[in-house]
């Protein structure tokens, strides 16, 4: 049976280079902010997932991504090849 499953967007808190933080942004904003630093090629940005400090470079990326951070779309893309391929 199918039914609506009700997900919550992940929100990651950020940080700017000063160590401010410019709150909890969810994968959309996260995404824009990257853009932002990578157009800038500034650095000094953070994000802070379960503790750890992960720099975002001045490239836009992030530094040994976590496992587990803004990975939702992903995991169910696999859902779908997996069951499209099923026997």
């Amino acid at each position: 049976m199918i039914k609506v499953n009700k997900i919550a967007p992940q929100t990651v808190e950020h940080f700017d280079p000063e160590g401010n933080s410019l709150g909890f942004l969810n994968e959309d904003e996260s995404t824009d902010l990257r853009a932002q630093i990578a157009e800038e090629k500034t650095s000094g940005y953070s994000l802070i997932f379960e503790g750890e400090r992960f720099e975002i470079n001045k490239n836009g990326v992030i530094i040994n991504w976590p496992n587990g951070v803004f990975d939702l779309l992903l995991k169910d893309i696999e859902r779908i090849m997996r069951a499209r391929f099923k026997k």
